[in-house]
């Protein structure tokens, strides 16, 4: 995590820092130093030699943002619709019968379009109560998982991502949707999305653009450019939205191939849109599926290395970094911070969504995320959550409460979010205490989870030690970084996977692999003996029931391993 002497980032004490390299010295960073903004866009930093002569600095808000100025959209993410719920093709395995008793889904499996539909008749309901929602936002995968197992996947997963954002349009007719950011699971097989850059549209986006077209779920223009390579940038409520196509960045990106140092363009395109917004003076909010950096269920990296390089470059450039409002992503199924390691003046913070689907045991939930019209900044981001939800009995139509803010609950700035308040919440994540205890709360969005029993008050089963190290591992993780830089700074390898198997069971697979590096205990060792030989499968038929029960469970998986 590297903190550079003449950055914007300043000590609360006199303390030299430099850069932060490796394990010992990321933790000692985060936990000395007090990030300041002083509320600055970092316009005021900018060489004005990159982007014209005409740069003016950007009013911002001082201490607290007038309520007039205020408006909010809706984020939606990760629904995973399965409309074969209880048919032969479904993708849950649990028995049909539970499956009828539960209309609305299940923990640990995707749910039918009902959820769907509850989520959205939720959320115009709340949007109604807060005004009028400038525009919806949903940040990808519409398909539920085991595509292949679906009758005819191609025309499958169309139809199910042209059904969804006809739903939606059905209960936003009046509110714009930004609607064509896709997942990985929005495609004829997990992870697929061929690469044409050279070519003037990709069938299977044009194919796609169109579906969502024509249920409402985007503009013409936005077709237009959608055609090529999915990315695309469109305005709405004042603000200028980026759609980034990440599937391409990914680790277990298919089809195999020689990779390519900028697939469709989208590197090239994504500096030249900010360099026209900072010319402008305008903020911009970047949107997409898939983060870059390690996600947090097992360890394992998300993006090739060479991808998140280049975009940590261009983010984390001076003049272009420090008018992104702010990053939002999907795809982990968890709420989440992420943080930059080298962050420019003024840079927006970096949020991770739960999901609708239960598959990876975290209630259903959505957001109504408030922003400043004047500025762009976000100034807060409002939790729904539906937690009536089991894996073994039966239950009706779900009920949507209000779960938390971030300003709230986490005591953050009145004035707008920023990056640099994001790098002092993350750090005093480090000592367990109350921050701690409340971010792990609602990592799951109310649902119990693992890291909840890192905390200073958790599972007194643990020393404090073994917590201790967790939450390092943990934190590590929050900074957008590559999995060797990761593994610096965590003391925890990463291991490649196999691609072609379902991403609960890789994540799984994750999770197993690192609980053995660190234990010293036979099965521990029998573990990554067998990971070595690629023994993949036999590891599945191994743990997977006892993985499973862990997240159940809310538990560490050691809670039951440490007995074999």
């Amino acid at each position: 995590f590297i903190l550079p002497p003449d950055s914007f980032l300043s000590m609360a004490h006199p303390v030299h820092v430099g850069r932060c390299l490796g394990s010992a010295l990321i933790l000692s960073c985060l936990c000395s130093a007090e990030i300041r903004d002083e509320g600055s866009p970092g316009f005021l930093q900018m060489d004005l030699s990159l982007v014209g002569p005409s740069q003016q600095p950007v009013q911002q808000p001082s201490t607290a943002v007038d309520r007039s100025s205020v408006g909010f959209f809706l984020w939606h993410a990760d629904a995973h619709v399965d409309p074969f719920y209880t048919s032969e093709h479904r993708q849950c395995k649990e028995n049909v019968t539970l499956l009828e008793q539960n209309p609305f889904g299940i923990m640990s499996c995707d749910p039918p379009p009902n959820l769907l539909h509850s989520a959205l008749a939720e959320s115009q309901r709340k949007a109604a109560e807060a005004g009028h929602a400038a525009f919806a936002l949903y940040t990808g995968d519409f398909v539920r998982h085991s595509i292949r197992e679906m009758p005819e996947p191609a025309e499958n997963a169309s139809q199910i991502i042209e059904q969804v954002s006809r739903s939606a349009k059905s209960f936003f007719p009046e509110t714009p949707l930004v609607f064509g950011t896709l997942g990985n699971s929005d495609a004829k097989q997990d992870y697929y999305q061929e690469v044409t850059s050279n070519e003037s549209f990709n069938p299977w986006f044009e194919k796609l653009g169109g579906l969502i077209y024509g249920a409402g779920g985007m503009k013409r223009k936005v077709l237009e450019q959608f055609k090529h390579g999915s990315y695309f940038e469109t305005t709405e409520g004042n603000v200028t939205i980026l759609s980034l196509a990440t599937v391409i960045y990914s680790v277990d990106h298919l089809p195999f191939g020689p990779l390519e140092e900028d697939p469709f363009g989208q590197f090239q395109w994504l500096r030249q849109r900010l360099r026209l917004a900072a010319l402008e003076q305008r903020r911009v909010l970047i949107v997409g599926h898939i983060s870059p950096g390690i996600e947090t269920f097992g360890y394992t990296e998300l993006w090739r290395p060479e991808y998140v390089a280049q975009y940590l470059e261009i983010v984390q450039d001076p003049v272009l970094g420090s008018i992104i409002s702010a990053q939002l992503f999907g795809h982990v199924h968890k709420d989440e911070i992420r943080i930059l390691p080298n962050a420019p003046r003024g840079a927006g913070p970096i949020f991770l969504s739960s999901s609708l689907s239960p598959v990876y045991y975290n209630n259903p939930s959505f957001k109504l995320v408030e922003y400043d019209r004047r500025t762009g900044r976000l100034l807060n981001l409002k939790t729904f959550i539906s937690d009536t939800f089991s894996s073994s009995q039966p239950s009706g139509a779900p009920t949507w409460r209000f779960g938390y803010d971030h300003v709230g609950e986490y005591g953050l700035s009145l004035a707008g979010l920023t990056m640099a308040e994001m790098v002092n919440f993350t750090a005093s994540l480090l000592d367990g205490g109350e921050n701690y205890r409340k971010y792990a709360s609602w990592y799951a969005t109310g649902y119990p989870n693992e890291l909840e029993h890192y905390s200073l008050e958790g599972n007194s089963t643990w020393n404090t030690t073994w917590k201790q190290q967790r939450r390092q591992e943990y934190v590590c993780a929050m900074v957008i970084q590559t999995a060797a830089e990761f593994a610096d700074c965590a003391g925890l390898s990463t291991w490649q996977l196999p691609s072609l198997m379902e991403d609960i069971d890789r994540l799984i697979l994750g999770r197993l692999l690192a609980w053995a590096m660190r234990s010293q205990t036979p099965t521990a060792k029998k573990i990554l003996q067998m990971a070595n030989r690629g023994e993949w499968e036999e590891l599945l038929s191994l743990f997977r029931g006892l993985a499973r029960w862990s997240l159940q469970q809310g538990k560490p998986l050691e809670s039951i391993l440490l007995t074999f």
